[in-house]
């Protein structure tokens, strides 16, 4: 038996996983439900759940990568481990006083987000260096060790290391880690010139307090399903996939648990881009609508868009990761009225536990996938290919009672408003990804995944003005089979800034040799075959007296005045698509220089059949309720596994299979390509 490779996408509500037979490319699905309290049983569980129905030898499998909401859902909640700062003497409440940026620009009373780090955990250290990296006030020994027993006193179990201008020269900061490391050798520590290495005070402050606090969680973590993983899969190499849409070793993500943020959602933008790659379609809007949220990543030209903007509950990440748009609506999402009877859904979700009131585990409130039920879009008796049978009445007694009675509305209405907002806002965020980003909406495909995005996806396309969907053939698990593509890969940055006419290639060379020094360190260190190593260049450049930085690429080998030439237009045109705006004869400013360093996995090729044009034939029809018609209508269902290459019909349509449900609205198109992908035409 050939080599098997597993990935698993722990989400807050299921937990998929995808087996992959490399020597013929078959993929097997499971979802299995998640445990909050206990996501490495949740991991096991789907794995055993894998290998079974793949009929797999577990020890034929080499390969684990999994994707985890462990550090970004401790985050949310405010449930990090204790975090101690130590910075340069004077500059403790960076952290806290931030940007000044108001969320809301009119409101007189609101709160500003908790820093990762309280005052009384924020210490100072007595060092400086300057923004050219000459060091003024070296730090001394006896008093730093007396700020450490001050540490000591605290209880924390990490600190985070910040000084000024270390992302220049990091000697100071280095010095200082050593001596905590020896002094505190059951803290964990984290400095930032190691983490981000890079301008601007506050955020990398804040990258490498979220980094610190979360060593301890995804040490313990690791090192409880480490061993259980190696017990199930003997022989499987395990890696953890990044927000960056690589993968990375679990050592490496003992040091750098912050680039786990987005880790789930960035293995279904993977997946968007190899089938857009396959599909030969270079512009697609991912939208992955799962239990507890939605996540849109855009590819652009069959590239994923990056950014080092993020952030998670208002605290910035400043690491290259994905660009994902991250809203409260999933299948999960509670519908609630104010206090002025005003319909909500959202962000609160039921997630698994106890999950929607058709779960029947106890949920009484009604959510987005209960008033599918009572429309009739979800049949109560196939949820999960009939593992996970569901309580009608129970749904249809949450959305009357909660919603219905309260607004004088019928069930139906009840039900369909709750859709009509969670596809509002789903429509918002999908706007924001494309056509606010400068991209035409008619340019695009929707590709819809997760377990609800079929449900929806129909509709919101067409409020958006995306004239196509494509829903792949496994979209309930299509994160998880991003996961198994993933590359192993290394970001690497350092900022030297340069203007004008210093923007030269004798400038700029010396920093890209730097870093892709850096970066073939680090793929040796990960056992990457020199055949798997690729580098890819960027730089952050911006108008003179801008503030902020737009990344564009740097060509390959050796920089000459034509490549810089190159690199300076190349922003221009860029700069022009996203702010509508450009000024050629402006001066440019070089920020940053930026190295990706990957190692790339082999990922078997998809397959294609032959289509065989025909009319598809549903083997029954049951009534749905459409918001077009604002009644139920006698509608097609088919099953998808029957759907083959080539296959046309009309809606209304169901299309039914054990990982997600797809909605067909009347008047619309479907046809199944060769590589089995619905193809949903909206019309007007």
């Amino acid at each position: 038996m050939g080599r098997v490779r597993l990935g698993v996408d722990i989400g807050g509500t299921f937990t998929d996983i995808t087996v992959l037979q490399e020597d013929t490319g078959e993929v097997t699905i499971a979802k299995v439900p998640s445990r909050h309290s206990d996501p490495a049983g949740a991991l096991i569980a789907a794995v055993e759940r894998g290998i079974e129905l793949a009929n797999v030898d577990a020890g034929s499998v080499s390969l684990l990568v999994h994707g985890s909401t462990l550090v970004t859902n401790a985050v949310l909640e405010n449930n990090l481990p204790r975090t101690a700062l130590l910075t340069t003497d004077g500059f403790r409440d960076i952290l806290e006083i931030g940007r000044h940026f108001r969320p809301d620009m009119y409101s007189l009373l609101q709160d500003k987000p908790l820093p990762v780090v309280p005052r009384e955990r924020r210490l100072c250290v007595s060092e400086r260096t300057t923004a050219e990296g000459e060091i003024l006030v070296e730090p001394d020994h006896a008093a730093t060790h007396r700020v450490f027993e001050a540490l000591r006193e605290t209880d924390a179990e990490a600190v985070a290391i910040c000084f000024l201008n270390s992302f220049v020269n990091p000697e100071n900061e280095a010095k200082v880690r050593d001596w905590l490391r020896q002094a505190l050798p059951g803290v964990h520590v984290s400095a930032s010139h190691e983490v981000c290495r890079e301008i601007r005070e506050f955020e990398r402050m804040s990258t490498v307090a979220l980094n610190a606090a979360a060593m301890p969680l995804v040490a313990r973590y690791l090192e409880e399903v480490t061993p259980r993983i190696r017990s199930v899969l003997p022989n499987a190499n395990v890696l953890l996939m990044q927000s960056n849409g690589g993968s990375l070793t679990v050592n490496a993500a003992k040091d750098y648990p912050v680039r786990l943020i987005t880790s789930g959602p960035a293995g279904g933008a993977l997946a968007v881009q190899r089938i857009g790659h396959a599909s030969k379609r270079a512009n697609l809007l991912g939208v992955d609508m799962g239990g507890t949220s939605t996540d849109i990543s855009l590819i652009s030209d069959g590239e994923l868009r990056m950014t080092t903007e993020g952030g998670i509950a208002e605290h910035p990440v400043m690491l290259p990761m994905i660009e994902i748009n991250t809203i409260g609506a999933g299948a999960g999402s509670i519908a609630w009225l104010d206090s002025r009877n005003g319909l909500h859904v959202g962000p609160r979700s039921a997630g698994a536990e106890p999950g929607p009131a058709a779960y029947g585990r106890g949920g009484s409130e009604p959510t987005v996938a209960d008033a599918n039920i009572v429309l009739g879009r979800l049949h109560p008796d196939r949820f999960l290919g009939g593992q996970m049978p569901l309580d009608l009445e129970a749904a249809k007694r949450a959305v009357m009672d909660k919603v219905g009675a309260p607004l004088g509305l019928s069930l139906e209405a009840a039900a369909a408003g709750i859709i009509h907002i969670a596809n509002a806002n789903m429509e918002r965020a999908v706007r924001v990804s494309s056509a606010e980003k400068g991209f035409d909406p008619r340019d695009i495909t929707l590709v819809a995944f997760g377990g609800a995005g079929p449900l929806h996806a129909a509709a919101l396309a067409k409020a958006a003005g995306i004239p196509t969907v494509l829903v792949p053939p496994q979209p309930g698990v299509f994160s998880a089979i991003g996961l198994v593509m993933a590359d192993i890969r290394h970001d690497f940055v350092r900022t030297k800034v340069a203007r004008g006419a210093d923007v030269t290639a004798e400038r700029l060379a010396p920093i890209y040799a730097e870093l892709e020094a850096e970066a073939d360190e680090a793929l040796i260190r990960d056992a990457v075959s020199k055949q798997q190593c690729v580098l890819q260049r960027s730089a952050d450049l911006r108008y003179v007296g801008q503030a902020y930085e737009v990344n564009v690429s740097v060509p390959d080998g050796p920089l000459d005045a034509g490549a810089v030439r190159a690199v300076i237009q190349r922003f221009h045109d860029l700069h022009q698509q996203l702010y509508a705006h450009s000024n050629p004869d402006k001066p440019v400013e070089f920020v940053s220089g930026r190295v990706a360093a990957i190692g790339t996995m082999s990922a078997p090729k998809m397959q294609t059949f032959e289509l065989q044009s025909s009319r598809a034939q549903s083997g029954e029809r049951r009534p749905v309720y459409f918001d077009e018609t604002g009644a139920y209508e006698n509608t097609a269902i088919y099953e998808r596994s029957g759907l083959a290459p080539g296959a046309e019909f009309s809606g209304p349509a169901v299309v039914e299979q054990i990982d997600t449900t797809t909605l067909i609205h009347p008047g619309q198109q479907v046809r199944v390509d060769e590589l089995g992908n619905l193809l949903i035409s909206i019309g007007g």
